[in-house]
């Protein structure tokens, strides 16, 4: 079948709905690694495609502590994608995206505008994402985010160059509501962050915990520079919930001292991926044991985990976001080996197809092989089945759940599969 080519502009009135959600075991979802690939007799030539990518993805800032695996995810792609030798190599530059309080991103944008890149990877905040969106974009150039979950971006009038692996926080709003049920809650309270990540999961959320009549307490909100969050904690607590929601970035370490000042039982606290992974062992001024987060995407398999170390420039000690930023670097090589071009153009026009309705393939090597044959491909990877919508969003995926236990270890205890999508 021939590439697949999305509409010029998208509709404003695209809505995704949650299809349903299975709660499935933490190994419910385990891919095929990469398989090594030999070179034929043929190796790389000049007629190879070249594709050039750059990635905006945290290296300093609030979401400073998903960057690392996010890098190594991009990097384990490209490593492997030109060491099968199918016909297309990858070059990345690696920018920082700062956060929403620094313009280092539009800078970073800029820069890699200028280097021709056909597609950038990132950001990791939707928030730092709508800074430079209608950059990127308008240029030409194809926008695919691992980690971005607002639900502004469905109908963002991007011209289908933006893309997103990470599910919309309409999944994610709605697996956290239900957890919060099945632990047995019936009060819940709210501090959420007033931006397009903050405002978007917490409407969501809410949407899950009123439809099963949950009362909530209260709910609080703050701006992102924000340092003292006292007030709000003392007002949502003085509600007597049995469980606070904290939708936030960085901030949570100064959230869970402040907390802990009003001696906050923190078995009743609930995160988001946004948070997680923010507090570790090494931070012994609080301890969140019984705390739980929902992170979009699966617990990264032990294997896949391994392989990621084999490139990060430091130790991993989250896995959040790599699979699913490995997961949209082979997508967009694919869509360009599909397309037989490197432009944007081109990876926008072949990125739904090479996601959805052909032969099922979990490599790059094995997906470039069917290419090579003439096949339509749909590909699936570490991070889930992805199957793009006309809209660039993933229609089905996986939301994990985190626990913290004594000293801030923490571990994954289940994930759950959910499909967005006309009921």
């Amino acid at each position: 079948m021939g590439a697949f080519t999305r509409t010029a502009s998208r509709s404003r009135g695209a809505k995704a709905a949650l299809g349903g959600l299975v709660l499935l075991g933490s190994s419910a979802l385990v891919l095929a690694g990469c398989a090594s690939s030999e070179p034929g007799d043929d190796s790389p030539s000049t007629e190879d495609l070249a594709l050039k990518i750059g990635t905006i993805l945290p290296q300093t800032g609030t979401l400073a502590v998903l960057g690392p695996p996010e890098f190594a995810g991009v990097d384990l792609a490209v490593q492997e994608i030109n060491d099968a030798a199918k016909g297309i190599t990858v070059d990345v530059e690696h920018k920082d995206s700062g956060d929403t309080t620094t313009d280092i991103a539009t800078q970073s944008a800029t820069a890699l505008l200028a280097d021709n890149v056909s597609a950038i990877i990132g950001a990791a905040s939707s928030g730092v994402s709508m800074t430079f969106i209608d950059q990127v974009t308008q240029a030409g150039v194809v926008q695919l985010s691992p980690a971005n979950t607002s639900p502004d971006f469905t109908d963002y009038p991007d011209d289908g160059y933006y893309w997103r692996t990470a599910p919309s926080d309409v999944l994610q709003g709605r697996v956290l509501g239900n957890k919060i049920v099945q632990d047995g809650r019936t009060s819940v309270a709210i501090l959420y962050m007033n931006d397009a990540y903050g405002t978007g999961l917490e409407g969501s959320l809410k949407e899950s915990l009123d439809s099963q009549g949950i009362t909530i307490t209260g709910e609080e909100t703050f701006e992102p520079a924000a340092t003292d969050f006292t007030s709000a904690i003392q007002t949502l607590l003085s509600g007597s919930p049995d469980a606070l929601v904290v939708i936030s970035f960085e901030e949570l370490k100064t959230i869970a001292e402040q907390l802990a000042g009003q001696n906050f039982d923190f078995a009743n606290l609930y995160g988001v991926d946004g948070n997680y992974g923010v507090i570790t062992p090494d931070d012994t001024n609080v301890d969140i044991a019984g705390a739980q987060f929902t992170n979009p995407g699966v617990l990264a398999p032990e294997e896949f985990q391994e392989r990621l170390q084999s490139v990060a420039s430091e130790n991993l000690n989250v896995f959040s976001y790599g699979a699913e930023s490995y997961d949209g670097t082979i997508l967009i090589a694919l869509a360009a080996l599909q397309g037989g071009a490197t432009d944007g153009a081109t990876i926008k026009d072949n990125l739904q197809s090479v996601s959805e309705g052909g032969t099922k393939c979990t490599t790059f090597a094995e997906c470039a092989d069917l290419i090579a044959d003439g096949e339509d491909i749909d590909y699936d990877g570490i991070s889930g089945p992805i199957s793009f919508d006309e809209n660039g969003d993933p229609t089905e995926a996986y939301v994990s759940i985190f626990q913290y236990s004594a000293g801030n270890e923490s571990a994954g205890i289940d994930q759950v599969y959910g499909k967005l999508g006309d009921d």
